[in-house]
């Protein structure tokens, strides 16, 4: 054994070796436990490791678990496979933040995980009433009919890996024979959602046709009104194309700010090339336009990623992020689209996994009941339409909740739908925790009431004629420095 010691006399340092004091470190660290302090020291680390919560020694099994997800489908942003490998990178920063020794940590949910097959056996009214608040990504359109016929999801998400080298006719022929299923049953159609912002974020492109980012446009109009021509003229572009295989639900447009530079690395986020502008006024008037477009062709719009990614520097894809700014500069810039457009006919809002700090320290916004509650619903005329951002980020994934925590919390909160961006890897956990938590009576009914009762105002669930939204009239607003960014 070989030990460095420092010579008190000259300042070097020399070599002690060999068994004689090896046994005479071994004969120290004897003496010291058998002291009294000694022993409290050395039982003082023993619990201190004892008491670490399970999920920091599952760290590596989570890692080692999110590979297989090259496998199957991965993440909506180009599939988060990358953001999978990133995650055990950003484990121990997490871990600083919701661990404290000696403070056990919650169970996470569910206590167990049902199997498909136990799922799809349980009790079908339950399974229907939990299911319509999830919309499900998926590897192969088969995998997804048994979910259909037991009424176990509301709605699915298309993107690239399941229109890769098909034909437009193709997806839409797969599409309408789950439809056919619900018209069978008696049910309102299924919501088909996507991912087509235009420009980086284009999942359906092709087989639809590629537009640009919104963006594009705001940089080259000078008027409102010629800005305005272009926008509609996109929108509608962009919605025959959506109508050519059944989509009934964008997720756009993004009305986060563009605050920061292009050189800022914040992952796969990428908001400076998706975000439309840094004026919020312009923002929400172009957002506004395109919205008014798209309810005209019955697909919702949907507004993101509330509560703003503009000031996060972190990609929640991959870790947690917050939002240090106070209320008042909130209200006044990043929160000014938002609140124009949220509750409006035909629109809905993704809440994003960011906490915001003046409100909910500790939960992200996408779970949060106050953010929901108070900041959201409580501050917004008319009935709000919310979906979660993907359940799968590392945000939630490495959260104390868990994936099926934050599901139970989110709908306890009043979050009108569920996004799971692969069914095969999170759809069994989030269930199992919908069907554990309503069996033991934890679900908020009252909440569920009013969502249903938010949703039947939407297309996907009235077989009536939707009324179009009013025409979102551009308004005239104060020149507008851009805020700061934090």
């Amino acid at each position: 054994m070989i030990l460095a010691a420092g010579n008190a006399a000259a300042g070097k340092a020399v070599i002690v070796g060999r068994s004689a004091q090896a046994g005479g470190a071994h004969a120290n660290w004897w003496m010291m436990i058998r002291s009294p302090i000694g022993a409290i020291v050395v039982l003082g680390c023993l619990s201190a490791l004892l008491a670490l919560p399970a999920h920091v020694a599952d760290a590596r099994t989570h890692h080692v678990a999110s590979k297989h997800v090259k496998h199957g489908i991965g993440h909506r942003h180009r599939p988060a496979r990358r953001a999978h490998r990133k995650v055990t990178k950003a484990a121990s920063e997490t871990s600083k933040q919701t661990i404290q020794l000696g403070v056990p940590l919650p169970p996470k949910r569910p206590l167990k995980v049902l199997t498909r097959d136990e799922i799809l056996a349980s009790d079908p009214d339950r399974l229907a009433r939990l299911g319509q608040h999830i919309i499900v990504g998926f590897a192969r359109f088969d995998e997804l009919k048994p979910l259909v016929e037991k009424r176990a999801i509301g709605g699915i998400f298309v993107t690239d890996f399941n229109v890769r080298g098909r034909k437009a006719a193709d997806v839409a022929k797969d599409i309408q024979n789950l439809q056919d299923i619900r018209k069978a049953q008696g049910l309102p159609s299924l919501l088909v959602a996507a991912d087509q912002e235009g420009g980086y974020v284009s999942r359906l492109s092709p087989p639809l046709k590629r537009q640009p980012a919104l963006a594009t446009l705001v940089d080259k109009k000078t008027s409102d009104a010629d800005l305005e021509k272009a926008v509609r003229e996109y929108a509608e572009t962009q919605a025959h194309e959506l109508e050519r295989i059944g989509v009934t639900m964008n997720f756009g447009p993004v009305v986060d700010l563009r605050l920061s530079s292009h050189r800022r690395d914040n992952g796969e986020t990428q908001l400076y090339w998706r975000a439309i502008d840094s004026n919020p006024y312009v923002v929400a008037k172009v957002a506004g336009w395109y919205c008014d477009t798209l309810t005209k062709f019955n697909i919702i719009c949907t507004l993101k990623h509330f509560p703003g990614l503009g000031r996060v520097a972190r990609d929640t894809h991959v870790t947690t992020g917050e939002i240090s700014a106070g209320l008042p500069q909130l209200e006044l810039s990043d929160w000014v689209p938002f609140r124009r457009l949220m509750g409006k006919p035909g629109i809905a809002t993704m809440v994003g996994h960011v906490r915001i700090d003046a409100v909910d320290k500790t939960t992200p916004a996408s779970y949060s009941d106050i953010v929901i509650n108070s900041i959201i619903r409580g501050r917004t005329k008319g009935d709000v339409l919310l979906i979660t951002d993907d359940l799968g980020m590392g945000a939630v994934m490495r959260s104390p909740d868990g994936i099926g925590g934050a599901a139970v919390k989110a709908l306890n909160a009043g979050v009108d739908l569920l996004l799971l961006s692969d069914a095969a890897l999170y759809y069994d956990t989030v269930m199992s925790a919908l069907i554990e938590a309503d069996t033991n009576h934890e679900i908020n009914q009252a909440r569920q009431i009013e969502s249903r009762k938010r949703m039947s105002k939407y297309v996907f669930v009235s077989s009536s004629e939707p009324q179009p939204a009013p025409p979102l009239q551009a308004q005239k607003e104060p020149r507008h420095a851009p805020p700061p960014a934090n």
